[in-house]
Parts: structure tokens; sequence; C-alpha cells
């Protein structure tokens, strides 16, 4: 339990609110702060168009070419786009409007209030929840790429924090955050900070282009998939030879069994395959910084808690940077056999027990595994391993076994250099932020 003293002024100005969370966290002392930078500040919606899409029925398809790429307000914050929901184009009148435009700050605004993306080009035309606030900046008021490192920035955070309602699910309006202070700084030092933003939206754009080429390498050694999702009708004879002591039928026929890549390295002697013990949950102040296996899939993963250290070395859970992470638990359609990167940034943190790691023998290697594991085919042939109706799960042996193709040497630079191009995106992000809080800190 946290307690403060709040100035009798602060409740005339979050409107009578008399909930302690308006006030908690500095809120209002950072917007007197900014408030003081006068004539540097301006209102959000004075230089950003706030609003979001009506609420509307969300019928979803199966077929891709039906439908439009799904973003909900926590799907927008994913590093890898892969694997959306389809929203049905005939189904959904209001579709052009719900498409991403290059450069919108997107703010979620239920559920996690106030986490932001930025959106990158990759994301163009996607259709967009009506959880997620559009901040569109005003050509000539505000740069792109400053307005969402500020939204970023602690300060930003706490302000925007403070003025969410709701005890059991909580949202935010457009108004409630239209009066937020956005100072702005020098055009050069703005412009140093639009720049990195851009940048790092560009460099994970290319990244994903390049390893979508690498990745449909493999896609192009096994048969035409014809299901993009398990069907109803799958049906086929399987010889007693050919059971592998696994009964389930979801292992012989349909979806999944359309990957069959017998050929290549086993992606066990490419790199160990480890995971930890079952870890406790034992959260404390000062302790190893925690991920779980959805943080771990964002564009800027951030640790909501800290573990206390000699439950993660008791369970092995830390992670390193050049590993890479395979959810082992989940829906066959969500995250569950999907890879990430652990990057600079998560180096020494502690990484949930759903999470499989990967060791590559290489940077080589490396590449190598993960644009196989983020292909169709790859996927495929992982998920078809895992065992479970209510929560499907899979296991490190399985994962081992895998068979990866061989990669032709520009595909594996290519997938290097995408590699290597989130981890410069993730630094010139986090530097433009930190302009940001250091200049609002001075």
């Amino acid at each position: 339990m946290s307690s403060f003293v709040a100035s009798s002024t602060w409740i005339g100005q979050e409107q009578r609110r008399l909930d302690a969370g308006a006030f908690r966290d500095g809120g209002p002392a950072i917007r007197a702060k900014l408030d003081s930078l006068r004539p540097v500040v301006q209102r959000l919606d004075q230089v950003a168009d706030l609003g979001y899409e009506g609420r509307f029925a969300r019928v979803y398809v199966d077929d891709p070419s039906r439908g439009i790429p799904f973003l909900t307000g926590s799907d927008m914050l994913l590093l890898d786009l892969k694997g959306l929901p389809y929203l049905s184009r005939a189904r959904t009148s209001q579709v052009r409007s719900l498409a991403v435009r290059d450069g919108w700050s997107l703010i979620s605004r239920s559920g996690t209030i106030g986490r932001v993306a930025f959106a990158r080009r990759e994301m163009l035309g996607l259709a967009l929840s009506d959880d997620v606030i559009r901040a569109i900046p005003r050509p000539g008021e505000i740069l792109a790429g400053y307005l969402f490192a500020f939204l970023s920035s602690r300060h930003a955070q706490v302000m925007i924090h403070q003025r969410t309602y709701g005890s059991v699910v909580q949202h935010i309006e457009p108004a409630h955050i239209a009066d937020l202070p956005v100072p702005i700084p020098d055009e050069r030092e703005a412009e140093t900070i639009d720049r990195l933003v851009l940048g790092a939206a560009g460099a994970r754009t290319e990244a994903a282009t390049l390893l979508d080429t690498a990745s449909a390498h493999f896609d192009s050694l096994g048969p035409r998939l014809r299901y993009s999702h398990e069907h109803e009708r799958s049906e086929g004879v399987v010889a007693n030879i050919g059971l592998g002591r696994r009964l389930d039928a979801f292992y012989h026929v349909g979806w999944t069994s359309e990957a069959r890549l017998r050929e290549g390295d086993r992606l066990g002697d490419l790199g160990p395959v480890s995971r930890p013990g079952m870890i406790k949950r034992l959260f404390v102040k000062r302790g190893v910084p925690f991920v779980s296996g959805v943080d771990i899939y964002q564009t800027r993963p951030s640790f909501r808690s800290r573990l206390m250290k000699v439950e993660a070395e008791r369970a092995k859970a830390f992670v390193t940077a050049g590993q890479i992470v395979v959810q082992r638990s989940g829906q066959r359609y969500g995250l569950l056999g999907r890879p990430a990167l652990i990057g600079g940034r998560l180096d020494g943190y502690a990484a949930s027990d759903h999470l499989m790691r990967i060791s590559p023998e290489s940077s080589e290697a490396r590449a190598r595994i993960f644009a196989f594991l983020r292909s169709e085919v790859g996927r495929r042939s992982l998920v078809r391993t895992s065992y479970g109706t209510s929560i499907p799960t899979l296991n490190p042996e399985g994962l081992a076994e895998q068979r990866v193709p061989v990669l032709p040497e520009a595909l594996i630079k290519a997938a290097e250099r995408a590699l290597q191009l989130r981890e410069q995106a993730d630094a010139d992000e986090d530097e433009a932020i930190r302009k940001v809080e250091a200049w609002l800190d001075s």
C-alpha cells in the first residue's frame, strides 16, 4: 500500500476525482513542471488529431484473400506481425476508415493503458481496433517521431495513466488526454529525435522484408500449403509404421501435416535447446527483471515485475543476448511455436519457463534457425509436435528434432542483416526516448 498527500488544487484540476490513482506517481507535479516551460508547451490536441473508430462487429475469416490483417491493442505492439487474425472485407463496412497510416502514434486505451506504438510502413493499410487511440501529428506543428518519443517517455506515461478510469477493465478516452502538455524542443533537437525514431521504424520494416525473403525460401521447398487454418474435413490413411507413437489426428492429417520437411540438419545440432525449471513467481522490489512469454514478442519488450534472484538462479531462468526463444504453450493460432531473438536490451533478464531457449553455435546458425522457425513451413512442422487440447504444449525434444534445410549463403547474409537492423532499431529508439526524458529532467 502507498500513501501520499495531495494538494487541494489537484482535485479541481482533475474534475473533482477522489480516487487516489488520479494523483499517484507524481502526475500532477510533472504536469505542473511541463506547464512552466511555456511558451514551448502546447496541448496534445493542438499538435495532433486524436480519435478512434467507433465500435463495430468483428467478423473474422480464415482465408487471407477475403480479409484484412487486424491489429488489436496488444497486436500493435508486436515486432513480428505474422499470425494476425483477418477481418472480413465484405462484412466490415468501415474497413477503409480502420486502416493504419504511416507515422501515426497508436495509444492503447483499454486494458493495459497507454502503451504506445509507432505506425511503420509494414503496418500501412492494416485494420486497427477501436481499442486504440490514433494520435495523428499535424504537419508543421510537430514531427511524427518526436511525438512518439514524447508519448513513450516516463513523463507522458505517468500523465496518461493518471487519467484512466474503471476498476476492473481500465479505459481512457481522447478527451482525457487532449490537454496533455507537450513540450516542443528547439528545431534541431526535435529533428534529431525524429530522425532516430523514423530510422528505427524504417530499419524494422527493412528487417521484416529481409526475413520474409529468407523464410519464403523454406516455404518454397515443400508442397503448396492448401489451408491457412486447420480444417474440419481433414482425413487420411496412416500406415502403422508411420504412427510414431502418436494417435491424435492433428499430428497425421490436416493443417500441420502439410508441412513435412525430412531434409536438413537437426535443429539441436545447430544449437542446444533447453528450457528452465518450473519458476516460482517470487516477485520482489529489487530482483531480476522478469519478462513473460507475451512481453518477449513486443517491439519494445519491458518487464512488469522482478523475480527473486535466488529463484532465477535455481530455475536457470536467465536469457542472454543472441539466444532464440520459442513459446512452448498457448493457442495454435497464437504465439505458440513463434521465435523471438534476445537482444542486448534483455541480456541478463529472467524469462518465463514457457519459453524454450535455443543457443545457436554461430551467427549463421542463428539466422538460419530464426528464418526457418519464422517460416510457415517451419512453424507448422513444429506446432505439429504439440500435444494437449485445452492448452497445446511443445517440448524441447520436439524442437531439437526439427529438420532445418540448408539456406543459401545470400539469404543467410540477408537474415543476419535483418537481425542486426532490429538491434540497431532498438538502440536508436531507446536513445530518442532518453533524449526526451533527459531534456524534461533538466
